[in-house]
């Protein structure tokens, strides 16, 4: 083990993450229940392969559920992909998950995706049950269990403002016990309200505080679509391995959903230690230092990416303005806008050179945290 070396905390599970990430979707300002008949929903998609890689990341919209959403938009085959819901599906959307040949559907334990009288949403979730023990989907509930998420938080470097209060913390619902029964858990509605109560504080500790401005002025309701990408961003950052600091990167496809996304971290199959994990600023000898082995955000992202082909208006997301390198691949790709978070009040030449380059090769949007101009008033997780 080299000298120097320090474990990276990090969100252990993917499972984890893709969860949260699904919760938060339904949180997005493009998620509307589809109809008085249903709830809103957030779902997340994932390639069962060795890396669980995202393929796509949406919500439902007006007059389509998300998992309609993403099956009738997303250009690729779900066949054998991992489907992470907020809610239960409906019978509708079970259907069109049996036809999309998924593997697996995970679901959190909040009310279902229909909504109205206890019999007709009771009789709904039989069919629903039914049909997923006649077809080769498995499908249960999953509940987070994440730690060390005030260490992940401090070294991902996520703040929180005056201003901001707790979100998800108080989401635990009141009618838990009537929930637990419509989805077979009966009997583990303690429990259950234990492991959802501290996966709910997880994901408000590891959400960035959502107050600032931008450089650039646009829609406020496009300010907040970028705004909350951002914050789905410092999730994925808390799957980092790099020692020192995890950072997150999502692509954003003009057709509404997310299409890409990744974090920065080692190789895959490298095991953690076998590679440098000295940073910049520990003296080391020669060939020590992490950075030519580490991958960054942006070049994941945009190496396991659901869709090749890039369109005109896709967008990048990052928690930090991309380096010089992988500016030459977002340009090589064809993206043409970039959306970050300002590095620090007080950058050096070389962070101010790459915010240069940004400016000059990009359409790019700069995020100004809240606490970036009042340090004295923020309290930072820790």
């Amino acid at each position: 083990m080299e000298r120097g070396y320090k474990i990276a905390t990090r969100l252990g599970n993917k499972k984890d993450m893709c969860m949260f990430l699904a919760l938060h979707m339904e949180n997005s300002p493009m998620c509307v229940s589809p109809s008085d008949k249903f709830n809103k929903t957030g779902i997340v998609v994932c390639e069962s392969d060795k890396i669980h890689k995202v393929v796509a990341m949406s919500c439902s919209r007006e007059n389509l559920h998300a998992v309609q959403h993403v099956m009738l938009k997303v250009p690729c085959s779900l066949n054998n992909c991992t489907v992470y819901l907020s809610r239960k599906p409906c019978s509708t959307c079970t259907t069109f998950l049996i036809q999309g040949s998924v593997s697996s559907v995970y679901y959190w334990p909040m009310s279902p995706e229909l909504k109205g009288e206890d019999s007709a949403v009771e009789e709904d979730l039989k069919q629903v049950d039914q049909m997923f023990l006649r077809s080769h989907i498995s499908s249960s509930v999953f509940l987070p269990i994440a730690d060390s998420v005030f260490k992940i938080s401090s070294r991902i470097k996520i703040y929180k403002c005056t201003e901001c209060s707790s979100h998800y913390a108080e989401a635990v619902p009141k009618d838990l016990e009537k929930n637990s029964s419509l989805l077979n858990m009966q009997g583990h509605v303690r429990i259950c309200a234990e492991q959802m109560k501290n996966a709910l504080c997880c994901l408000d500790c590891l959400l960035h505080c959502p107050h600032g401005e931008f450089e650039k002025k646009e829609k406020i309701d496009v300010e907040k679509m970028h705004t909350h990408a951002l914050q789905l961003c410092y999730l994925l950052a808390a799957r980092s391995d790099d020692p020192d600091r995890g950072v997150g990167c999502i692509l954003y496809s003009q057709n509404g959903y997310f299409f890409g996304a990744g974090y920065n971290g080692y190789p895959i199959g490298a095991i953690f230690a076998n590679l440098p994990c000295a940073g910049r600023n520990i003296k080391k000898e020669s060939g020590t230092a992490k950075g030519p082995v580490l991958i960054h955000a942006e070049a994941n992202a945009l190496l396991f990416r659901s869709r090749k082909k890039i369109e005109e208006n896709d967008v990048l997301y990052c928690t930090k303005p991309p380096c010089s390198e992988c500016q030459n691949y977002i340009q090589f790709v064809g993206i043409k806008k970039i959306v970050s978070v300002q590095e620090s009040l007080q950058s050096s030449s070389n962070q101010q050179d790459s915010t240069d380059s940004l400016k000059s090769n990009f359409e790019y949007y700069q995020w100004k945290p809240q606490y970036a101009e009042c340090s004295g008033k923020i309290t930072k997780y820790s």
